[in-house]
């Protein structure tokens, strides 16, 4: 066990102290972020329900950083065929497929300290005393897109057009999350009761509650199952 967490710590220190040295993706994904927060809210003007807007904005810019994050996950190893060296290593490959996971995910957080901050200024919401829960939501979040994102990412990574290709997979496989979260994001940002008013297709979700099981559900067969699937597209 603790050969493998050494295995683990090592690819991501690895990982994070380029990104970090290198400073190519953090700054695409804040600029992408607020851009995006900007646009819809303009698009919305005065008179929307602004807790169901910022809910669905504020996903909508985590998920496309995470598909930034998972795409540079892998290019950043084709350099001198680094991903060969990688999995020729006598390391199993579900490790590093967790340790890829772990840091799309500290990404994926350091994004959110800049994004929920500028959402809760253009929208003019605030979650009150729900950090909590806004925190459980996030961390589930970027869990569940960073464990579809690094296989996929992985899957795709020497196809011409990978970034796009990566987007409309994870999309695709991500839209049974995206519901749930959204709900729960607007029920954060919404009335104390738990349940934002005007939800619309988002209250399909549930309360509170039920959108975290749901969120909860979905990271643990996903992220299980693309462990177990990492070996078989790695080697291919």
């Amino acid at each position: 066990m603790g050969e493998i967490a050494n295995v683990i710590r090592a690819i991501f220190v690895k990982d994070l102290l380029t990104e970090l040295r290198a400073r190519q993706l953090l700054p695409v994904q804040i600029c992408l972020g607020i851009l995006i927060a900007w646009i819809f809210r303009v698009a919305a003007g005065a008179s929307a329900d602004m807790s169901v807007t910022a809910g669905a904005v504020l996903f909508v810019a985590i998920l496309f950083s995470g598909i930034l994050a998972s795409d540079k996950s892998f290019a950043v190893e084709q350099e001198n065929d680094c991903i060969s060296a990688l999995l020729l290593a006598p390391v199993d490959a579900g490790d590093i497929y967790i340790a890829k996971l772990l840091v799309n995910t500290v990404i994926l957080c350091i994004f959110e300290i800049v994004a929920v901050p500028a959402a809760l200024v253009l929208f003019d919401v605030s979650i009150g005393g729900r950090r909590l829960e806004m925190i459980t939501i996030l961390l589930l979040g970027n869990i569940g897109i960073s464990g579809v994102g690094t296989l996929l990412g992985c899957l795709v990574h020497r196809v011409k057009a990978a970034g796009s290709l990566l987007s409309i997979l994870v999309m695709a496989v991500l839209m049974p999350m995206m519901i749930p979260a959204v709900g729960a994001l607007t029920a954060v940002f919404g009335p104390a009761s738990g349940q934002a008013a005007g939800a619309g297709m988002f209250g399909a979700a549930g309360d509170f509650g039920s959108a975290v099981g749901y969120m909860a559900a979905f990271d643990a067969i996903f992220v299980t199952v693309c462990w177990l699937l990492f070996g078989l597209v790695a080697g291919e």
